[in-house]
Formats: structure tokens, sequence, C-alpha cells
């Protein structure tokens, strides 16, 4: 008997399904992979190997969907990456692409709309009736990611090192910066020469949401843009894409008064017809339903090449 796996994998963490009657009966994770720090393949195909054996999987693997944070966009290299992943699971059947695509088929189980994610990073993608897909941002953190945990977080370490100097206003940012990286002292350089300095940022949102909830006005300014941000590049999908229905994913999300409140409420102001959709299920539900239901609507958006053994 063989096996069908589904993964979600980025900058914090992967996690590995395996998959039975359309569902995830068993769940395993390993560390996260950051981009540019090395050899990216490697990296991802080391962390697959450590989540299949953390899922105890003694079945050959048939096929394998994954959605990847900054999966390749160039052709060759995404080839050269489903090669791999193939290799390291048994020369399975692969269909692999971005973690946006994966989230989609999550939050909206396939249908026409477009799903906003905001986790790490931040993308948004519209799939439309007539089949055609649209994107904004996904550019990383130096192009872009607005309104992401990356931009929340590094926006917070700014503002508490503005008041650590005296050029900004007083938050309690500061206090909570110093505890959470054990002292602002040579911060600047321990961030820069940091394998993971996207991860290491974003890691300090939720402080970021601690004291905004807490009442700090510069903390809550912070999510406040996010909001907008995220607002803004939600509207510029839905102008290009022929369906109305909005959904989310990614855990930032989570922070519903701080966030999801704010962002629907601005998006619903400049767009009263849209259709909001809670998320039916995430990212990983999302790789679920397309390893064992097929790709439909997405195999364009998604690289994939035959089982080899």
């Amino acid at each position: 008997m063989s096996a069908l796996l589904a993964v979600d994998g980025g900058q914090s963490g992967l996690r590995m399904a395996l998959v039975e009657g359309g569902r995830a009966v068993r769940t395993a994770g390993a560390a996260g992979f950051s981009h540019g720090s090395g050899d990216d393949a490697l990296a991802i195909a080391t962390a697959l190997s450590e989540a299949r054996a953390a899922l105890a999987l003694d079945a050959p693997v048939a096929r394998v969907c994954l959605g990847l944070t900054g999966a390749p966009a160039d052709p060759e290299l995404r080839g050269r990456l489903a090669a791999m992943v193939s290799s390291r699971l048994d020369g399975a059947a692969v269909a692999l692409g971005p973690d946006m695509v994966t989230a989609h088929a999550g939050a909206l189980a396939g249908a026409p709309g477009v799903v906003v994610a905001a986790g790490t990073g931040a993308v948004v993608l519209g799939l439309g009736a007539d089949g055609r897909a649209h994107r904004a941002d996904g550019l990383g953190h130096l192009l872009g990611d607005d309104g992401s945990g990356f931009a929340i977080g590094r926006d917070g370490l700014r503002a508490a090192l503005r008041a650590r100097e005296g050029r900004g206003p007083v938050t309690a940012l500061l206090d909570a910066a110093e505890a959470f990286f054990g002292g602002l002292g040579g911060i600047a350089q321990r961030i820069y020469s940091s394998p993971a300095p996207v991860r290491d940022l974003a890691a300090f949102a939720p402080e970021v949401a601690r004291v905004a909830r807490a009442g700090d006005a510069v903390a809550r300014a912070i999510w406040d843009e996010a909001a907008r941000a995220l607002v803004t590049t939600a509207a510029s999908v839905l102008a290009r894409t022929d369906a109305s229905a909005l959904s989310h994913a990614g855990r930032l999300f989570d922070e519903r008064e701080l966030l999801l409140e704010p962002f629907l409420a601005g998006l619903l102001e400049l767009r009263p017809d849209v259709d909001y959709r809670p998320p039916r299920g995430d990212s990983l539900a999302g790789a679920v339903r397309l390893v064992e239901d097929g790709l439909g609507p997405y195999a364009p958006l998604m690289h994939t090449i035959e089982r080899t053994t």
C-alpha cells in the first residue's frame, strides 16, 4: 500500500500530513527554512526527510503535494526542487507550488475568489471564474510583504530602538524588545548576521500584539498600518478578479481585534460587494485537498512530475 502526503512549509516551520480518505490522519513537523541563506533546495529536502521520519511512515509515497513559501518562480529551478523532493520520497509524483496556492485551496476549497495570506510574509491570490489567476505582493522582505508578521516585528523593533535613542515616542515596546531579544546591545549586528533574520523579526510580532492589547498607542499604530497595507493589496487583486468571494489564511489573522476586524472593515468600506467567507481550512488542508482530489483550477500554478518508481 502506498501513501499520499500533503506538505505546508515556510520560514517558521514545515508540516507534513499523511492523507487517507481526503483527510489528514497523522501530522508531523520539522524546522522551517530560510531562503537565501544557502542551498534552499537542500534545506527543504532535509526538512522533508525530518518530517517523514517524525511521521513514522513505513509505506512508500505515491504522491505528494507541497505548498512552500518562496517556491522558485523559475521553471528550471522549480523542476530541480521537485525532482529532489521526489528522490527523497521514494520517487513519488510531485505537485509543487507556492503556499499561496494551497492557502487558497484550503480557504475557499477551490471556489473562485480572493484569499489574503498573512504570516511571516504576505501575499494575495485571486482565482477568477474564468480560471485566470491574479496575485499581488509575496515579494519578500526587501521588496514587499506589506502587513506581514515580519513587517510588524520589524516595525516593533524599530519603534523600540527609536524610543531608546530618544528619536521616537515613548513606548512599552522598548521593555518588550529588551526582554524578547535579551537586551538591545548589538541588536543590529545580531539581526544582520543571523542565518534567519526574517524569522527572527517575525517572531517579535506576538509581542507587538501583546503591547498593543495593553493599550500602547505606538504598537497599536503598527497593527493598524498592517491592516491598511493588506486592504490595499487585497483591493488590487479584487479589481482584477471576476469573483467577489474573499477569505484569509495565515496565523496573523488569529489577531481578530488587531488585524482581522480592521482589515475586513477597511476592505468593505472600499468594496461593499465583497462576499466574506471564513476560511474552510488552512494551507495544509489545501494541500490535502489537492493531493487527494487533483489540482483542478490550480494546475497552471503548480509544477508536477510523474512518479518514477
